[in-house]
């Protein structure tokens, strides 16, 4: 096998990927599911109580609203409160339905709620899916 082989795979799979993850159909697949929903504050943030428990069929934590009518940033955090399990805050444009992930390669057994953040004038509901 050639040293660029794999990458090669990858570039050409990249508008797979693309068309995959933009399609609104999709489901996301794996692990453990949940429903979410909740209110956004007008500014500040909020974690939300739910509690979930990593699993070891999917190393990642992933989110797609379906209700999001404004840009919001969104991390998990430990359910214990003692720090963050990503180390990014990712944010979810306004309206935007595709898969977003949260936290990657998460160690199994991980407890952890997520923490939602946005800056407008407005509170507003959001709800999705999670998975992890």
């Amino acid at each position: 096998m050639k040293d660029n082989q794999p990458e090669q795979l990858f570039t050409e799979l990249d508008p797979v990927f693309e068309e995959i993850s933009d399609d609104k159909s999709a489901s996301i697949t794996g692990g453990a599911r949940a429903n979410i929903a909740g209110r956004i504050p007008r500014v500040g943030s909020t974690t939300f109580p739910t509690v979930y428990t990593t699993t070891s069929e999917f190393n990642d934590i992933s989110i797609r609203l379906t209700e999001n009518p404004y840009d919001v940033n969104v991390k998990a955090v430990r359910a214990d409160g003692t720090g963050d399990v990503s180390s990014y805050v990712r944010t979810i444009p306004a309206n935007y339905h595709g898969v977003v992930t949260v936290a990657a390669d998460v160690r199994d057994g991980t407890r952890f709620k997520l923490d939602f953040d946005a800056s407008t004038l407005n509170y507003f509901d959001i709800a999705g899916r999670i998975t992890y």
